[in-house]
């Protein structure tokens, strides 16, 4: 599901914003990854910002720089990579 104001919100709140533009080229490359992956199954023009989320999901819950700030800031639930996700595409789409 797309981003929400609630869920922006609470990513505000966790600081993910500002963890997300600290290295906005890092987290776009994921984005782009997904994207890319989706173009290859359909075509790029069909693709929607949700489409990239069960892609991009794993890679989040993989990353290690997310994984630790989400440690430090006792953030352990699972839920939190989702709302990152899409908190990416959301701010990226416009360059993929």
């Amino acid at each position: 599901m797309a981003i929400t104001t609630l869920k922006t919100e609470r990513l505000i709140d966790a600081g993910l914003d500002d963890f997300f533009s600290k290295n906005k080229a890092h987290w776009l490359a994921h984005a782009k990854r997904a994207f890319d992956y989706m173009a290859q199954l359909i075509a790029a023009q069909d693709i929607h910002p949700d489409d990239l989320i069960p892609i991009l999901e794993p890679a989040l819950e993989l990353d290690t720089d997310l994984r630790d700030f989400l440690d430090e800031s006792r953030l352990g639930q699972k839920y939190w990579f989702t709302y990152f996700g899409e908190y990416i595409v959301d701010e990226v789409w416009g360059e993929l």
